[in-house]
């Protein structure tokens, strides 16, 4: 999915970064371009209280992808990728200094051992390079992911006992 992912940011998001921040993203094949999600950004809907709601995707779209002042994750991204299973593509810049990141989540799934793997959130740069301090913002921005995991399902625990 990484791939299609890539193919298609590269074919027509940046051609539409102007015109909004957030994008609906098609997969590979689909020959759909990138669909602009007017009035909606990652950022405001995941620094709400409590879990986003999921994205509001165009129909047959499978993921999200930002434009952005930083390629780094920002803290409740994960809110995204790993509760809605929506693969994220955060993109900085422009021209020859352009840089996406894909983020994505693989849930705990029985591997070709039979044995468990353990979730894990995937990182890779789709177009560019990162600098020292973007990798240590990348780092910190997934080190992070766990404790604010642990702070949502506290809250979205006390909110189901308190409503039942």
């Amino acid at each position: 999915m990484k791939t299609a992912l890539t193919a298609l940011a590269l074919a027509g998001f940046s051609a539409t970064a102007a015109q909004a921040e957030c994008y609906s993203i098609y997969p590979q094949g689909s020959g759909q371009q990138p669909a602009p999600m007017t009035g909606y950004t990652v950022t405001e809907a995941a620094d709400l209280d409590g879990l986003m709601d999921p994205p509001p995707l165009a129909d047959g779209a499978n993921a999200v992808a930002c434009e952005r002042d930083s390629i780094v994750p920002r803290p409740n991204d994960f809110e995204l990728v790993r509760y809605h299973g929506t693969p994220l593509l955060i993109s900085a810049g422009e021209g020859e200094t352009r840089q996406m990141l894909f983020l994505g989540f693989q849930p705990a799934a029985e591997d070709e051992n039979g044995e468990m793997t353990d979730p894990q959130y995937q990182v890779q740069m789709a177009q560019g390079g990162l600098s020292d301090e973007e990798r240590t913002g990348v780092i910190s921005a997934l080190e992070g992911f766990s404790a604010s995991e642990q702070a949502l399902d506290a809250l979205l625990r006390a909110q189901a006992e308190q409503d039942g």
